[in-house]
């Protein structure tokens, strides 16, 4: 029997093969557009999964008093957990940063490197994640000072892939920051792909402070060990087994009243968050590496169904139209003695026949464009992941879910037709006064799906789009930023002394004498990239001593380097003498918000910044100094040499790849300790968005192809009912009706299904696009000419899809259609 059916439903499916091109074609790319998605999602839910016990690790995340949730907290937190909490079993700290280093060679030559990944760990870290150890004592790794652990691909790029293998890359010297001797103390494997952080190598939290000047090293400690508001250290914890993180959280308030003192008890609270669900909160600002939002895991995941469904919607509409052609043929098999279930099994052979050539066509389609698909989500999926059972199940579950869904309706539809009335009409009779039938409402549901799939991508991309051109109240154009130090944020503590000083002048000189450099200007930290709030005491506030502002330190040069404009009184200056000891600029916002009524009125008024006390001399217009994610807020600048970290260079012309060498050459002369490293400030900007961006481009491109899909099925449906209605054609044609009333014909229904789709779909994207875009501070409006334009697409689509079989139609000879009348 089963033989029987597979034979019959070869022949059939044979002999209409355009249609079964359009049928295998349309599911085989929803196929594949959903098991692609599936592998996408999978990965991003397996975040963290790896780590034995993962449901006893947590990750201590800090509420502002401001409202915002930070990844880092203040160090002298950690210690004291364990001791505090009953459920904590051990804690630790772990402080990113890039860092400088050095390898010697057997001659005594040295080669250097920036590593970006540099993390310096409390010992217990190592107790907290297990680390697979290729080489070096498991036991001793980091409990002394001066040892570093390297990851595998580290140690094989400073030694050898053989030395690593042999385990001689254990007990070699490297140099950090120029100048520490720190041996290897082992080699680790880094976590896998699917981690919320990776390492170059792990030095010991005590390094934090020996690899900083000596100077800044006592101020350091100084600071971290009583500052309770700084973000600053990640912090992992595990918990004794059978004990709660939530009595953890409830007694975080105790801690800090306990031990914080009161000027620095502000209001701040900490919780535990699962490790697992690190990766999928981006509402967790200074997380150590990108995360991912949970709607776009929905929008995925619907766009995945919604695909699948439109191709099978497809499949349905194709196979009732098609019905017609087999009356006849169901009239003859119910005479000779076919059952109803006969026939439906018949039917669900063909169904279940083209989902398996379809199958075929998704899993070669995924084979080819597998690195593509890398490409474009920044994964590293390789052919072993697609033989995962996991996956292989879905293949076969999306399979059978394709074959039963497209086939269960035409198959039923068919199946239950009446023998007398099969054999006597040409079709199908309907009963009276019955104007849709589910063919029409699942047209509509495509339509429904284009439409706010169309709007939803157009809204996307314009709200990217606004967030890269934007104005951000300075000049970011032909910008290059140069660190002066590996990126650290302890820099705040000051890093730049006199000597130092004296050598970025000559420096800076000399760089502006090349002719595309046409300013330069140093500052701590950039616009748009990073931003340290420090406690700012303005007059006329009463504070408390709790009001933390964002603050810039910058050169005397900074304003017009960086083109920012000047509303009220003067920018910094050299010839005033004092400025680097009592002056400030303030922004607009924080005029308004210290209540200063004016920028003229703000003018002298007394500020203190953590005990730097001067006067406001200036007051700048608002500047997007974060990203557009985040509302403008008040800002406070001082001269501040000790806090500088970055060298700003403004260009000018068109040569600027000499004039980028130009000041590799010079760093490298006045700063041969530091690897020279650039970037432009327009790029860095732009990686801001960048996350967000890629995610934009995986939704348009599988929207694409769901439209694509959606047109393939509306052209074999308008093939078919044109087919369908040729000898009705061929009457009116003869009883002398025009080109254009014939078109209209064909072509109104799907008109009609198009408006009723756009009623449903535009209220469905709008909500979903407002939902969507309160992750921005600042935003496109939802006008609607965007839900215009997605209508006319789908129409323009639409009419396109259609036109040639209408056309086809409409000029049909009726002597050819009507000749057996």
């Amino acid at each position: 029997m089963l033989k029987n059916y597979l034979k019959i439903a070869s022949r059939y499916l044979a002999k209409y093969r355009v249609f079964t091109f359009i049928n295998v074609v349309g599911l085989g790319v929803g196929m594949t557009c959903c098991l692609f998605i599936f592998l996408f999602v999978r990965h991003e839910l397996s975040y963290d999964q790896f780590h034995p016990e993962k449901d006893r690790l947590y990750r201590v995340v800090y509420q502002s008093s401001g409202g915002s949730n930070y990844a880092q907290i203040p160090p002298p937190i950690a210690p004291l957990m364990p001791d505090f909490f009953p459920e904590v079993e051990t804690a630790a700290r772990m402080y990113n940063r890039s860092i400088s280093i050095q390898v010697p060679d057997e001659a005594g030559n040295f080669t250097n490197f920036e590593e970006d990944q540099a993390l310096f760990v409390d010992s217990t870290f190592l107790d907290i994640f297990s680390l697979d150890f290729v080489a070096g004592d498991a036991q001793t790794r980091l409990a002394e000072p001066n040892t570093v652990v390297l990851s595998r691909e580290v140690a094989e790029k400073y030694f050898s892939t053989k030395a690593v293998a042999q385990g001689s890359v254990v007990g070699n010297t490297i140099l950090l920051d120029g100048n520490h001797p720190y041996q290897v103390a082992g080699v680790a494997e880094d976590f896998p792909e699917n981690a919320h952080l990776h390492f170059s190598l792990l030095v010991p939290y005590e390094s934090m402070f020996t690899l900083a000047p000596a100077e800044r090293d006592s101020i350091m400690r100084q600071n971290l060990a009583r500052n309770w508001v700084i973000s600053h250290s990640h912090t992992y914890v595990r918990l004794n087994k059978g004990t709660e993180a939530s009595s953890v959280d409830a007694r975080f308030a105790s801690l800090l009243d306990e031990h914080a003192p009161e000027q620095l008890n502000i209001g701040q609270s900490f919780s535990l968050q699962p490790i697992t669900d690190i990766h999928l909160s981006p509402d967790i600002h200074l997380s150590p590496e990108g995360t991912n939002d949970k709607r776009y895991i929905y929008i995925f995941l619907a766009i995945a169904l919604l695909t699948l469904l439109i191709a099978c919607f497809n499949f349905i509409n194709i196979a009732t139209a098609q019905s017609v052609r087999r009356i006849k043929e169901v009239g003859m098999r119910k005479v000779m003695g076919a059952r109803r279930i006969h026939l439906f099994g018949q039917f669900m052979s063909e169904s279940m026949w083209v989902s398996f050539l379809a199958l075929l066509l998704a899993s070669l389609l995924i084979f080819i464009s597998l690195p593509e698909f890398n490409s474009l989500t920044q994964k590293s999926f390789t052919t072993q992941d697609l033989l995962e059972w996991p996956v292989v199940l879905t293949f076969v579950g999306v399979f059978l879910l394709t074959g039963i869904l497209g086939g269960s309706y035409p198959a039923l539809y068919i199946s239950r037709w009446q023998i007398m009335k099969t054999l006597r009409s040409a079709g199908p009779v309907m009963r009276p006064g019955r104007h849709w039938s589910l063919r029409h409402v699942l047209v509509v549901l495509q339509f429904t799906a284009s439409i706010a799939l169309i709007s939803g991508t157009v809204v996307i991309f314009r709200q990217l789009d606004y967030l890269e051109n934007r104005p951000v109240g300075y000049d970011r154009e032909a910008i290059v930023t140069v660190p002066l130090f590996s990126q650290d944020l302890n820099n705040i503590f000051g890093g730049v002394d006199g000597a130092l000083r004296s050598r970025l002048n000559t420096l800076e000189n000399e760089l502006t004498a090349h002719p595309s450099i046409e300013a330069s200007t140093l500052s701590a930290m950039v616009f748009g990239v990073g931003v340290v709030s420090r406690r700012v005491d303005p007059e006329g506030v009463d504070t408390e001593g709790r009001l933390y502002v964002p603050s810039f330190s910058v050169d005397y040069d900074f304003l017009e380097t960086y083109g920012l404009k000047i509303i009220a009184g003067r920018s910094f200056s050299q010839e005033a003498g004092t400025d680097h000891l009592e002056a400030f600029i303030v922004n607009e916002t924080a005029v308004k918000e210290f209540q200063w009524n004016t920028p003229e009125e703000a003018l002298g008024k007394e500020i203190e910044l953590e005990g730097k006390v001067g006067k406001v001399i200036g007051v700048i217009r608002d500047v997007h100094y974060t990203s557009l994610y985040m509302p403008i807020g008040s800002m406070v600048m001082d001269i501040g040499v000790p806090m500088f970290t970055t060298l700003s260079l403004r260009l000018q012309g068109q040569q600027f790849k000499e004039a980028i060498a130009f000041a590799e050459t010079k760093w490298q002369e006045y700063f041969p300790e530091k690897t020279f490293e650039y970037s432009f400030l327009d790029d860095s900007l732009r990686e801001l968005y960048q996350d967000d961006s890629r995610i934009g481009q995986i939704i348009g491109i599988f929207a694409v192809l769901a439209i694509l899909v959606s047109c393939l099925g509306s052209y074999g449906l308008a093939m078919l009912l044109a087919r369908q209605k040729e000898k009705e054609i061929g009457i009116r044609k003869v009883l002398g009706a025009s080109l254009l009333q014939i078109i209209t014909i064909l072509t109104r229904n799907y008109f009609l299904l198009i408006l009723i789709a756009s009623v449903l779909a535009v209220p469905l994207a709008y909500w979903v696009m407002q939902k969507w875009l309160t992750n921005f501070a600042y935003q496109i409006p939802l006008s609607a000419g965007l839900f215009i334009l997605a209508i006319g697409s789908v129409l323009l689509i639409a009419t396109f899809t259609i036109s040639y079989q209408t056309m086809k139609a409409a000029f049909i000879n009726p002597a050819r259609t009507l000749k057996d009348e």
